[in-house]
Order: C-alpha cells, then structure tokens, then sequence
C-alpha cells in the first residue's frame, strides 16, 4: 500500500509489517483459482463473478476509491477485498494499468483459517497489523486525530506500556522486543513478539488488569479502540479465537499468581 502524500519511514515500516504477517497467514491456504491479469479495470467488484473472492495484488497498482475520493494504493503483497463484506462501507477498486491478481474464496479462505487455532491466530495478527496500517492512513490526512496513538511507539527498558487499573482505549502488538506482566508489583508472565495483548480490557470495558513494562527496547504496534472495534464487528470469527487465546492466558496466569502466594506462604 502506498499514498500519493505525505508517505513517511512509519508508514512504510506499518505496510512492510502488515504485508509480512499476510503472508504468514496465506501459507497452506490455495487460491480458488490462477491468477488473472487485467489491462484494466473501472470497478473490480463490478463483474458479478468477483463478489465472494479476495485478491492478492502480484503484480501492478489498485486504487482504493471511498465516497469518490482516491484515498491510497494497493500494490505487490496486498490484499484487496476484505471490507466488501460484513456491514464495511463499500471500497471501488479500479487500475488504469495492468495487474495480476490471484482470487481466493472468501469463505473458504475462512473456513481454513477458523479450522486451525495456528491459522486463526495469524489472520488475528494480520487484521490488527491491517487496523494500524489504516490508522497510519488517517494520519497521513489533514483531521482532528491525535496521532500519537495510531501506527508504532518506542519504549525503552523498564518504560511501562500498559498501567494496571487504568481506562483502555487501545489494543497493543509488540513487534519487536519483550515485556513482562505484573499484577500488584507480582511477575505473572511476559508478552513475546507478534502476541496481543491490552485486548482483554477493551472486550470488557474495565480497567487494565494489569501492568506491562518493557523488559528491553520494544517496538509496539498500537490499534485504537474504534479501529480494533470494527474490526471485531466485520470478523466475528477472529474475535471467538482472540477471546479463546485470552481465556488460556488468564489461566495462565492465575497459576502463576497461585504458584507466587504458595511460595510466599
């Protein structure tokens, strides 16, 4: 993806991530199809035969047109065609220039997705990635948005990134580095590479269960709330395995917690 201005080294950093974990995710599911090149194309949601497929972008640029404004392009890695579904406001897709794309079903792309807890976990981590990289999209434009809180932050050893008992507005990623969790100034566990983590409290609409501080320098991914939000409505399935990855790590930790008070008794 890229815009026609105010392109920046965050941005480019949001694209090569959230192409990255696409990848990943696509691993073992097969197109529907081979893949088709257009010289050119108005609308490619037009032709009655592309409305259940997604494409991935091979070879070429797509412009992605919303209420008759060009907002950016999709180019080599992108998916196009995951928002024409679930109550998303409709996209326009066109090119005046040839592409190769390669169709996959999109239920069937689910279906393989949903049917392994690996799998489901990648499509998680790329929808987030795909939530930050449209937030960068609105940063990019001329709007009231507080912009601190949409694409990357840096934190520094011992900085903390999330504050037992306080409001939560955002959903986090670590994408390179490593944390530690602490419920009252106790150690309950860590957040490793590519993990969510601040989800759990925005599902709920409660307070930060717990701390997390930076254990070396870490490169977070941050989604706001609004962004994380839609993305739960128009992929519902990717919620139930997120909530299922919650529930295993809260166990996770109320035996840590357990095994810390039989120590200290």
């Amino acid at each position: 993806m890229f815009l026609e201005s105010n392109f920046t080294e965050q941005f480019e950093k949001t694209d090569n991530y959230c192409k990255d974990l696409l990848s990943k995710a696509l691993v073992d599911i097969p197109p529907s199809s081979k893949a088709v090149s257009y010289a050119s194309f108005e609308d490619l949601y037009e032709a009655e035969e592309n409305q259940g497929l997604v494409f991935l972008l091979e070879e070429g640029t797509v412009a992605h047109q919303q209420e008759n404004k060009t907002l950016f392009h999709y180019d080599a890695g992108d998916l196009i065609g995951m928002s024409q579904w679930g109550g998303m406001p409709i996209a326009k897709y066109y090119t005046e220039s040839p592409v190769t794309l390669i169709p996959y079903n999109r239920e069937a792309l689910w279906q393989k997705a949903m049917n392994d807890a690996k799998k489901a976990r990648q499509w998680g981590d790329y929808l987030l990635a795909e939530c930050a990289r449209h937030s960068s999209v609105i940063a990019s434009l001329d709007t009231p948005v507080d912009k601190t809180s949409l694409g990357f932050q840096t934190y520094s050893p011992g900085e903390t990134i999330i504050e037992e008992g306080t409001a939560s507005d955002t959903v986090f990623s670590i994408v390179e580095g490593h944390a530690n969790v602490f419920v009252q100034n106790i150690k309950v566990g860590e957040v490793l590479e590519d993990e969510i983590f601040g989800a759990m409290s925005l599902l709920t609409n409660s307070p930060r269960t717990a701390s997390v501080i930076a254990d070396q320098r870490c490169l977070v991914m941050v989604v706001p709330r609004s962004q994380f939000e839609m993305m739960i409505k128009t992929h519902p399935r990717i919620c139930i395995s997120l909530m299922e990855n919650m529930a295993r790590q809260i166990v996770s930790l109320n035996e840590q917690i357990t095994a810390v008070h039989s120590q200290a008794s």
